[in-house]
C-alpha cells in the first residue's frame, strides 16, 4: 500500500511538472521552426533546426535595443520599489505618528482596488509634465505604484527581527538613518532578494506601461511590447517563428536574475515562513 501511494505521488507530480514545462519547451522548439512549418503544424521537435530567428529578432528588428530597453527598465522600477518598500516598512515597524493606523488602513483599503488601469493616464500624464516620459532611465519614476504589499511585508519582517539591535544602536549614539542604513537594511537582504525577483518578473513583463509610454517613441520600446509586434512582420502571415524567438529571448534574464540570487531568494523564502 505504501509503494502504491509514493507510486501515485511520483506520477502526480511528474504529470504536474510536465503540463508546467510543456509551454516553454513548445515556446522554445517552435522558434527553431520556419514559420511554415510551424504554421501547418507537426511534432513537437523541429524537422530542419534552425537559428536564423534568433539572429533575424537580434540583429534586423532591434532586439538588441528593445532588450537593453528592458533591462534598464524591469531593474531600475525593481530597486525603486524594493527601497521605497523597505524605507516605509522600516518607518512602520519602528515608528509611531499621529494618523499611522487610519494610513494603514487606506492602504490596505487601495491593495484591494484594482490600480492599473486607473492610474495609467494619471501616470503618463504625470511623466509628460516632469519631463520623464523622454527617456528609458526617467520612465521607471512614473512606473512606481502599490507599494502597500511591499510594506507590510517589511514590516513584520522587521518587527520579526526585535528592537533590541535599534536600542543598542541608540545607546551607542546611532541617528534614525543610520541604524536604517548601517544596521537593519544589510539584514533584510534574504527579503529584499525575494522581493527584488519577484518586482523584477512583474515589470520585465509589463506590457501596457512601456506600449503606452514608447508610443510617441520607439526607441523607448521594450521587450515585450517589441515581442507582440513580431506578429506582424511576416509577409503576408503572422510571424510566429520570430514571435518565438523573440519570446525565448525574454526568459533569459529572469532565469539569470534567479540564478545569481538562488541562495538569498530560497533563504528569504524560508525565513518569511518561519517568521510568518
Amino acid at each position: 500500500m505504501k509503494s502504491f501511494l509514493a507510486a501515485v505521488k511520483y506520477t502526480f507530480l511528474t504529470l504536474t511538472g510536465l503540463v508546467t514545462i510543456m509551454p516553454i519547451l513548445y515556446v522554445i522548439f517552435s522558434s527553431m521552426k520556419s514559420n511554415q512549418e510551424l504554421i501547418s503544424g507537426g511534432s513537437l521537435l523541429p524537422k530542419v533546426w534552425t537559428f536564423a530567428n534568433y539572429k533575424e529578432v537580434w540583429e534586423e528588428l532591434d532586439f538588441s535595443l528593445y532588450f537593453y530597453n528592458s533591462v534598464i527598465f524591469a531593474t531600475v522600477t525593481s530597486v525603486l520599489v524594493v527601497f521605497m518598500g523597505a524605507m516605509s516598512g522600516y518607518v512602520y515597524a519602528r515608528t509611531d505618528f499621529p494618523g499611522k493606523r487610519l494610513l494603514a488602513i487606506l492602504v490596505i483599503g487601495v491593495m484591494f482596488i484594482s490600480l492599473g488601469p486607473m492610474t495609467l493616464y494619471p501616470r503618463f500624464q504625470l511623466a509628460v509634465d516632469w519631463g520623464l516620459a523622454s527617456s528609458i532611465y526617467t520612465m521607471p519614476i512614473a512606473a512606481m505604484y502599490g507599494l502597500g504589499a511591499s510594506l507590510f511585508l517589511y514590516e513584520g519582517f522587521i518587527k520579526s527581527l526585535g528592537k533590541e539591535i535599534d536600542e543598542a544602536a541608540i545607546m551607542d549614539g546611532a541617528g534614525y538613518f543610520k541604524r536604517f542604513y548601517q544596521i537593519t537594511l544589510p539584514l533584510m537582504l534574504p527579503i529584499t532578494s525575494t522581493f527584488f525577483l519577484l518586482e523584477f518578473v512583474a515589470e520585465w513583463n509589463n506590457y501596457v506601461y512601456p506600449l503606452i509610454m514608447s508610443a510617441g517613441n520607439p526607441d523607448m520600446k521594450t521587450l515585450t511590447v517589441g515581442v507582440v509586434e513580431l506578429r506582424n512582420m511576416g509577409n503576408g502571415a503572422a510571424a510566429w517563428n520570430l514571435l518565438m524567438a523573440g519570446s525565448s529571448i525574454s526568459i533569459i534574464p529572469v532565469l539569470l536574475v534567479f540564478i545569481i540570487m538562488n541562495r538569498q531568494i530560497v533563504e528569504g523564502l524560508s525565513q518569511g515562513a518561519v517568521k510568518g
